[in-house]
């Protein structure tokens, strides 16, 4: 099975709201976090902020995404408990955004990389997927650790897209359940040695003299996470208590 994230193509057509026209207590202005809200739902006016190729994906925001009347027709049938479309107000366009209420718990904590802010779970450096929570003939789903910023597609939704010929989407991000943990174990070993073989590739080592006669001349030098550079010269120095650290 393959995932993607919902990126829209740098050629799509981009939307904003007038901020003469701009009701706070419009769902429009609050998060998506997989709830309905299509009872509290009514048309609002958007704008062409930038004119651009493909205008069957138009974007707004992340986690807010945003199709076309054709696009609707075509994936409604397969998403009906999935999403919700909303109807939005365009001088030219028929759109509607999307509403993501298929929520699903299917991130694999063991494997998955955890950005931490103060002690507090602040997102993913790297999501790893457990497919088998992930129920057969789903299109559109939201993980709740991330709601009201990321939505996901499958491979079902993307050959249907292909199959019309639609375009507007960037399919680059993709999480592949064909990606083992055998498969993750060697592409850390790869990228520790790359890592490895640059900080060995670093030329010609030299002593501390010869670093302050280098910093003197304009250079900067670099040992380990240590860095001395010309600016420090422009500073006034004083004795202090000579630190351990």
């Amino acid at each position: 099975m393959k995932i993607y994230e919902w990126i829209e193509s740098t050629k799509a057509l981009r939307l904003g709201i007038e901020k003469t026209d701009i009701n706070s207590n419009h769902p429009i202005f609050s998060e998506f976090y997989g709830d309905t809200i299509l009872s509290l739902w009514s048309p609002i006016e958007v704008i062409t902020i930038y004119k651009k190729t493909y205008k069957d994906f138009p974007c707004y925001r992340f986690g807010k995404p945003v199709v076309s009347r054709r696009v609707k027709e075509l994936i409604e049938p397969f998403t009906i408990n999935e999403i919700e479309f909303l109807p939005l107000l365009h001088e030219e366009l028929e759109i509607y955004m999307i509403n993501v209420v298929n929520v699903i718990d299917c991130v694999d904590y063991d494997r998955s990389e955890i950005l931490l802010s103060v002690g507090v779970m602040a997102g993913f450096r790297n999501i790893v997927f457990d497919y088998s929570k992930i129920p057969a003939g789903t299109y559109f789903f939201k993980i709740r650790e991330m709601a009201d910023t990321r939505v996901f597609i499958t491979e079902s939704f993307k050959e249907i897209l292909e199959s019309f010929k639609l375009k507007g989407l960037d399919f680059t991000k993709k999480y592949d359940s064909e990606f083992t943990i055998e498969m993750e174990r060697q592409q850390k070993q790869q990228y520790e040695a790359a890592l490895s073989l640059l900080e060995n590739d670093h030329g010609p080592e030299f002593s501390y003299e010869e670093a302050r006669a280098k910093i003197e001349t304009g250079l900067a030098v670099e040992s380990g996470k240590w860095r001395m550079q010309p600016i420090l010269l422009d500073y006034h120095w004083h004795e202090i208590e000579r630190s351990t650290i």
